[in-house]
């Protein structure tokens, strides 16, 4: 079964960071929510790639 990725059915803005993030230096808890209502918030790790590194 694959991680579920949205909180909330018809909400697109928000996010579980923990089914999107594939980087090991990047340690999130089950729970951590992103959103984002500008962007595409599935690319929180291609825009946050500098903080991590």
């Amino acid at each position: 079964m694959s991680p579920k990725i949205y909180p909330c059915s018809k909400d697109r803005e928000t996010v579980y960071l923990k089914s999107i993030i594939s980087n090991s230096n990047i340690i999130i808890s089950d729970y951590t929510i992103y959103n984002d209502f500008v962007r595409e918030p599935k690319d929180f790790e291609k825009k946050s790639e500098r903080y991590f590194f």
